[in-house]
């Protein structure tokens, strides 16, 4: 969006509810720093020169009350990674149908882990980014509606949450990876059930993706040339290819707060149709002690990617089956196919030591020191060193 056409719409958002309804704005930075400790091993697009642009943003937010239980929020933001450029990340209304439960509809976030109504708030949590492993969807808000329930049951705050979304983005492109910039669209049903009893905080995410595709002009290319050779199916070509296809993720979190220290875990699975894609297992647990204005905190996490095999498999026993000379023809073909699904294959796991300082009541400083090693990847292990403020205002 052009920044003359931002301004218009934030005008506009800050004008007309002026007449029914106070405004207000607040917003949240982050100012991050990193450099990969490796000369020539990258991290997450983190290499040796200092970078202060991946991770860092800035944002605003509106909210008007309109009265009756009838709100309107907007919020907008600017990442580093993306030039700075302003984005409406939230753009819903809200309307509360009782005191328990609340209807929303519009631009608004997908709540498939625990910090997802406000991860890309920097100061809500101790790590300077939260595991990437696990919080790896390609988007974080989609259009769509959603309906929130919020009770006290005995002792325990319960939340249940129905969303269904749409989202795309036209240029995809995964942190750190040099692929090109490609399409991303899905399109599904989310279900969050989140629940707090004195000390604990738990819950479960179910996304339910009815429809997703990933149009990489490589993989396009792949089964291009699968379908020009007339030798192999078209389902062949459907296996390879995440276009319409269906997903299934489901992830669980458990936190436990004590007044100076915390445990935190998180686990994901993502099952997906067959495809160029690999079904991921991700998790992480994480802990920390605080003294005053300090956090000191440890985290271990695990990533592991299981390549699907179906197109290769179903290519295998067509391709023995050919004359001598159609095997020599198509062997690159066969074995350049078995070689893209098998790069989408990983067993790495990290460490996270970082410390937070409460420097003042609105900001935090944060030191974080990373290392990652995937055992399928030769010469994959990386080290990250960053720093960040994190504020709030």
């Amino acid at each position: 969006m052009r920044k003359s056409s931002l301004a218009i719409t934030i005008a506009a958002l800050i004008y007309t509810p002026m007449i029914l309804a106070e405004v207000n704005i607040n917003g949240f930075a982050s100012i991050v720093a990193g450099s990969s400790l490796d000369d020539d091993k990258a991290y997450y697009a983190y290499d040796k020169e200092i970078n202060f642009e991946n991770d860092s943003k800035i944002a605003l937010q509106f909210s008007a009350d309109l009265g009756e239980g009838l709100r309107a929020t907007a919020q907008v933001i600017s990442r580093g990674s993306n030039d700075f450029k302003p984005e409406f990340e939230w753009a819903y209304i809200s309307y509360d149908i009782s005191d328990n439960f609340m209807l929303m509809a519009g631009r608004q976030r997908f709540n498939l882990y625990k910090y997802s109504d406000y991860i890309d708030v920097g100061y809500a949590y101790h790590w300077i980014t939260p595991p990437r492993g696990v919080y790896s969807l390609p988007f974080n808000s989609g259009e769509g509606v959603g309906l929130l329930y919020n009770d006290l049951w005995g002792e325990t705050e319960a939340g249940l949450t129905y969303k269904y979304i749409t989202s795309s983005i036209s240029d995809y492109q995964p942190i750190g990876s040099d692929a090109t910039p490609s399409p991303f669209s899905a399109k599904g049903h989310i279900i969050n059930l989140s629940f707090i009893t004195e000390a604990f905080e738990y819950g479960l995410n179910i996304g339910l993706i009815e429809e997703y595709s990933y149009e990489l002009p490589d993989l396009l290319a792949l089964g291009a040339a699968i379908s020009d050779t007339g030798v192999f199916p078209q389902e062949i070509v459907d296996d390879l290819l995440p276009i319409d296809d269906g997903a299934t993720l489901i992830g669980a979190h458990i936190k436990y707060n004590a007044d100076n220290w915390f445990m935190l875990a998180e686990y994901t699975v993502t099952e997906l149709d067959p495809s160029s894609l690999s079904d991921t297992t991700s998790g992480y647990i994480s802990g920390g002690v605080i003294f005053n204005d300090l956090t000191f905190h440890l985290t271990y996490g695990v990533d592991e990617g299981t390549p699907q095999m179906d197109a290769y498999e179903s290519m295998l026993p067509i391709y023995t089956a050919l004359p001598l000379a159609n095997q020599v023809a198509l062997a690159p073909l066969l074995f350049g196919t078995q070689a893209a699904l098998k790069a989408q294959e990983e067993d790495s796991s990290y460490y996270i030591v970082g410390t937070r300082w409460d420097f003042h009541p609105s900001a935090a400083l944060k030191i974080e020191y990373t290392y990652y090693s995937d055992d399928y990847s030769d010469g994959s292990d990386s080290q990250l060193l960053a720093m960040a403020v994190d504020m709030v205002f």
